[in-house]
Order: structure tokens, then sequence, then C-alpha cells
């Protein structure tokens, strides 16, 4: 088979597929990946399809049907990739299919006054501001820890998301100033006592500590903040399409799923019998 590279091992053909990856990206996919070697313990150019349909079922009895599918897609564009390469003679990947999902965004969605409560609770006031910033301008973990001072012009800072896309967001006037309290002379906004950015390991285990202390949800993640605020802005008249360009959505698809969710109303509310 005609091949464009010369690679001559998994990883060297991992370095290849990651290498246009965000920090993130990489340690996720290499995470799932050296998962599924170890599971299979040969190398891709031996596995069968029954190698993948084994994996898959390990996966299912540890992680939910979102987790399965994450990874799957994971190892699925590793061997699309390899085949492309020549690296690998077939694509198995091909004959995994990933299963349909349900819309849980509306069990990830805070109330205010959790919100208010999480942000309050937090011990530090660069945490506050994080979560504050996280949930008013809807961004990423990994975009808010990543930013630097120079990102900021006035009140618009220019956010680098998922897949390398850069993005403006707009920041309200009170929490810009808010965070120049945080100014130093360390580049990123965000730093350890040491001036080193922080990781989103830290900040998912201050979210966890911090929501056991006020009694707020402790199953919630960095990214309900996002959730809670695509659906906020939306129930106060926020236009779908404004939405999609501050979030960093490359579908309106996407957007969408945010629409008409509110777990707190129903149409049996409007039904007047007793």
């Amino acid at each position: 088979m005609n091949t464009i590279t010369n690679v001559t091992d998994v990883q060297e053909l991992m370095y290849l597929w990651l290498s246009d990856k965000s920090k993130t990206t990489v340690e996720t996919y290499s995470y799932t990946i050296n998962q599924f070697l170890q599971f299979v313990g040969k190398d891709l150019r031996d596995l069968k399809l029954e190698d993948l349909v084994m994996w898959r079922k390990r996966l299912e009895l540890t992680y939910s049907t979102i987790s399965v599918n994450n990874k799957l897609r994971h190892l699925k564009s590793l061997l699309s990739f390899g085949h492309r390469l020549g690296y690998l003679e077939q694509n198995l990947g091909s004959f995994l299919k990933i299963k349909p999902e349900k819309n849980r965004i509306s069990e990830k969605i805070l109330p205010t006054s959790d919100l208010q409560k999480l942000i309050d609770g937090a011990l530090l006031l660069r945490d506050r501001l994080l979560l504050k910033l996280m949930y008013c301008c809807g961004l990423r973990v990994s975009e808010a820890i990543s930013l630097q001072w120079r990102d900021f012009r006035g009140n618009k800072l220019t956010v680098f998301g998922k897949g390398g896309k850069t993005r403006t967001v707009i920041i309200p006037s009170w929490l810009l100033s808010q965070l120049k309290q945080l100014k130093s002379s360390f580049p990123h906004v965000f730093v350890s006592r040491n001036g080193n950015p922080l990781n989103r390991s830290m900040v998912h285990k201050m979210m966890k500590r911090t929501a056991l202390r006020v009694g707020v949800n402790p199953e919630l993640s960095s990214h309900w903040l996002r959730h809670s605020h695509a659906t906020h802005a939306l129930e106060s008249g926020c236009n779908i399409r404004l939405l999609q360009q501050s979030l960093g959505h490359s579908k309106i698809s996407t957007t969408e799923l945010y629409l008409g969710i509110n777990p707190d109303e129903g149409s049996s509310d409007y039904i007047d019998i007793h």
C-alpha cells in the first residue's frame, strides 16, 4: 500500500495526528488511545473488528453513553487518519457506530441562586472572578485559564477556543473592573501562587469543594456554567445568532440545543384544572 509518511509505530502516528491540536485535546485523546492500546495489547495494524467490539463492551461497563461515544470518536478519528496516511490497510473505525445520546443539558443548568452561592462561596478572589467570567461570558474552562492580559482590548476579549478558532467576547464593564484587581506581572490572568497558569484539574477540584461547602449540586462541572449562561441568556431575550457567536459554535444547530430548555417550567403550568 502506498504511504505518504515514514512513521513506523503508533506513537509516531499519534504525534502527527495530534500535531495541530490544543494542549487539552492532546491530553484527552492521548489518554483514550493509550487506554485502548493497553486493553487490546497489540499494534493498530494487527487489530480485528472484534477488538473494537470488545473494547466498546468494556467501556459500557464503566462510562456513560456520552463518554463511551467520545472515546469511540477519538479512536475512529485516529484509525481514519492512519488509513488516509497509508499506515493502516483498512479503516476498521468505519464499522464503529455512535449510539444516539439523550440531550441532558437541562440537568446541567444551575438556577441563578445556586450560581450566586457558588461564586460567593469561593474562598479566593481569583476563584470568584474565574467563576464569574466563565458564567457571564460563557467561556470554556480551557479558554478561561489560558487567558493573558494582552488578550484584553478595552471591554473586548480575544478568546482562543476549541479547534484553534479565535473569537471576540464582550466583557461587562463591572466584571472588567473587578478582573483588574488580579493584575500582576505574570502574563496569565488566573495564576497559582507561583505564577503558573491554573490547570483544569485545579479548577475542577475548587468547584467541587465550593459546591459541597455551600450546598450546590456537587456533580457540577465547569461546563455547567457555560450551559447556564446559554440558557439564561436566551431566556432573557438574547438573539440566538449572537449567542452562537459568543459561544464560538460553528453550527447554529449546536446553539439551538438550548432553545426552550427550562427545567423549572413545563406546558403543565398552563393547564388550569384542579
